[in-house]
């Protein structure tokens, strides 16, 4: 039967919240009666090569070993189909010492035989499991000098796999159970031979290989082909589409807060929505990101500048190409967090700030239309993130960011750069961006519309509960 992986953890990644995964279950694998789909692309020859330590009885001691296994993998599987791996081999170098401490006492001649047991590591994100494998080790002579290698072959059982995307096969550290090849004449053995349990040493991992893993039917728009050349042949100089399937995102707001460290100010944004938002799967690497725009209100912030002149400002956040476009345009790529193990969002993005409307001691000041930074703010975040649930990156984990110089700040031949720079300009501030997917919602009056059709408001017990299923478990 098929082995089933169980999920570690109830966090779902932000590709399972995709709906690209199988909706059979949430496991990483499951029991499947579907024969395995045929592998498009080749099988592919895996080995990996580890070093373990394995403790023998006195007067061997614990010995280091080296332990090579190799198998063959499918290219790809699809959902609700079983993945088979085979030609699963491992060949164990045995020391001559070691090996004799198996036959008879005196003896310098003869062969050995045994079982080799092991697990095999399925993981996937945050879901793993081990498949337990038990090989035959064949005859063996011990040679006249030298290591004795020793081959264990056997059957690997049928993995199904529900989930979509890159599944690593990991081998573990073997269980040895060696003797002597007994004389054809000799009586049956009445007890089984001892088992020595090996380990992995420290800071080992050992990745035999990976396969990915494709929706049965694959979600998104049908690609288009490259326009065939006269004749029927594809132009050499046209590259094939990318084999990208999308998604799209439901309603989702977005919440975002800014501290300034030489203003000692707090700058929270309206809730604002992307738009335009799509997760992208890439079918061929596995790699996933999300799209989108969106577009922020004027905010009014209150604070002391030089930290003791009460001054007001009202802030934007515009995108690089203000004078032309209003839409910040967005791109976020997915990982696992290592550290976490969460499902995680990296993006790397790029604003103006424009200030106007100041007041100093209450006194207007007329910072004109063009108070913009010299350069674009340049923030990168990182944090938890499910894309059809609710998101927390900032720049903190990435040290903040610099707030850049001022330019065309000022009126009537006033030059009020210095005077900002002054002020704000300056590393150590940072950026946090919440988004939390809304349901839909079409009745004439919000207060019929279901629970979480609005986001929570910051620092609500909602929005701390919403954050909290983010965070590690």
């Amino acid at each position: 039967m098929p082995r089933r992986v169980r999920p570690r953890s109830a966090t779902v990644t932000a590709l399972a919240a995709a709906g690209l995964l199988s909706v059979a279950n949430g496991a990483l694998t499951g029991v499947g009666s579907a024969a395995p789909g045929p592998a498009v692309p080749p099988d592919t020859q895996a080995s990996a090569s580890v070093s373990v330590h394995c403790p023998f009885a006195d007067p061997l001691g614990p010995r280091a070993l080296t332990v090579e296994t190799t198998a063959t993998l499918p290219a790809q599987a699809k959902t609700g189909t079983s993945a088979t791996i085979g030609g699963y081999s491992v060949k164990v170098s045995l020391p001559r010492d070691v090996a004799l401490s198996f036959l008879p006492a005196g003896a310098t001649t003869g062969s050995l035989r045994g079982a080799v047991q092991l697990d095999l590591a399925v993981r996937q994100d945050d879901r793993s499991d081990r498949v337990p494998v038990s090989l035959v080790v064949a005859p063996a002579p011990l040679p006249e000098t030298g290591d004795v290698v020793l081959t264990a072959t056997g059957a690997v059982p049928e993995i199904a796999i529900n989930t979509v995307g890159a599944v690593t096969f990991e081998v573990t550290a073997p269980t040895l159970a060696l003797e002597a090849v007994p004389a054809p004449d000799a009586a049956p053995a009445t007890t089984a031979p001892p088992k020595v349990a090996c380990t992995l040493d420290e800071g080992r991992q050992a990745t035999l290989g990976k396969i990915l893993v494709l929706p049965k039917t694959l979600p998104g728009p049908e690609q288009k082909q490259p326009a065939a050349a006269p004749g029927g042949v594809t132009a050499a100089d046209e590259e094939p589409p990318p084999n990208v399937y999308t998604q799209p995102l439901g309603l989702v707001s977005v919440l975002t807060k800014s501290t300034v460290k030489r203003l000692g100010a707090t700058v929270v944004s309206d809730p604002s929505l992307l738009v335009n938002g799509f997760i992208n799967v890439n079918i061929d690497t596995g790699d996933s990101w999300v799209t989108g725009s969106t577009a922020f209100s004027p905010v009014t912030a209150t604070f002391l500048g030089f930290g003791f002149v009460p001054v007001s400002a009202t802030v934007e956040f515009l995108p690089v190409e203000y004078q032309t476009q209003r839409m910040i345009d967005f791109t976020g790529n997915l990982y696992t967090d290592p550290v976490t193990q969460l499902p995680s969002l990296h993006a790397d993005l790029r604003v103006m700030a424009r200030m106007s409307s100041a007041k100093i001691n209450g006194v207007p000041l007329d910072l004109g239309a063009g108070c913009v930074t010299k350069e674009p703010v340049h923030l990168v975040l990182d944090g938890p993130y499910e894309a059809f649930g609710v998101g927390h990156v900032s720049t903190e984990p990435n040290g903040g960011f610099t707030l850049p110089g001022f330019t065309g700040c000022g009126t009537g031949g006033q030059d009020l750069n210095p005077l900002l720079d002054g002020m704000s300009s300056g590393p150590g501030n940072q950026a946090y961006v919440d988004t939390h997917n809304l349901v839909g919602c079409d009745t004439p009056d919000p207060a019929d519309c279901p629970e979480g059709s609005n986001p929570p408001a910051p620092g609500s017990p909602g929005a701390a509960a919403k954050k909290a299923a983010t965070q590690p478990r």
